[in-house]
């Protein structure tokens, strides 16, 4: 116990609610977390350039002066908004493997996990949000980061369920596919625009199928089988011209 000269008072331990550097830090998270949700209600209404500083400021309910401290662009905070939103996809689509049943396998995991409508929504959104001139290497950074925390939490609730399976190949498995998530959204934003209707949502289905089907079969399997089979005809016209 230390001793306090008289009329002095101690001094508030680290977490205690008097402590003024909580205090700050608190209030610190709160102004950020409103710039975020501020960003993602203004590129909901306008697109990621529809807006200024300004508004931002004014939705958020702080001073431009405070938007400056937590970004030092209106782009970071838009990429900030992008990525609370898949942070919060994953943690959802993660919370859905650990609620199910297991099923045939972890691959059949990882299917009907990824094959939810509300994936495909956040990825329309990523699309609008970071589709402004320059932001492709903001949004490749985004994609990375999500794909690679995917894998990560997604390998532990594997190996949560399928205790006799080894890690490492449930690490490569899920390494397999986050990787091949990041490759089949590019081409179905490529192909659809981020557009949501029933043409899009069975093309997302159409692209993870593909996806799921080269890693059960193999990609080598199944590449080398669309070559054979482009060259067949060709063969063919071949055998029968010699023939003739």
């Amino acid at each position: 116990m230390r001793l306090l000269a008289q009329g002095a008072t101690e001094p508030p331990e680290p977490g205690d609610p008097a402590d003024p550097s909580d205090r700050r830090a608190a209030l610190k998270a709160r102004h950020r977390a409103a710039l975020v949700a501020a960003a993602r209600a203004l590129v909901d209404e306008r697109g990621p350039s529809g807006f200024t500083t300004d508004d931002l400021a004014a939705r958020a309910d702080v001073s431009r002066r405070t938007v400056f401290n937590h970004f030092s662009h209106l782009e970071d905070v838009v990429v900030a908004a992008v990525e609370a939103q898949l942070a919060s996809a994953i943690t959802a689509v993660q919370a859905d493997l650990a609620a199910s049943q297991a099923r045939s396998g972890p691959l059949d995991d990882l299917e009907a996990i990824l094959s939810t409508p509300e994936l495909a929504t956040t990825l329309s959104w990523l699309g609008r949000a970071l589709s402004g001139p320059g932001c492709e290497p903001a949004a490749e950074r985004v994609r990375e980061q999500a794909m690679r925390q995917f894998g990560a939490g997604t390998a532990l609730r594997l190996r949560e369920r399928y205790p006799d399976v080894a890690p490492l190949e449930l690490e490569l498995l899920t390494t397999v596919v986050a990787n091949g998530m990041a490759v089949v959204a590019t081409a179905w934003l490529d192909e659809t625009e981020g557009a949501l209707d029933d043409a899009s949502r069975r093309r997302w289905s159409e692209l993870l199928a593909v996806l799921f089907s080269a890693v059960r079969d193999g990609f080598g399997r199944r590449v080398g089988a669309a070559v054979t089979a482009s060259h067949a005809p060709a063969s063919t016209l071949a055998r029968s011209t010699e023939g003739a």
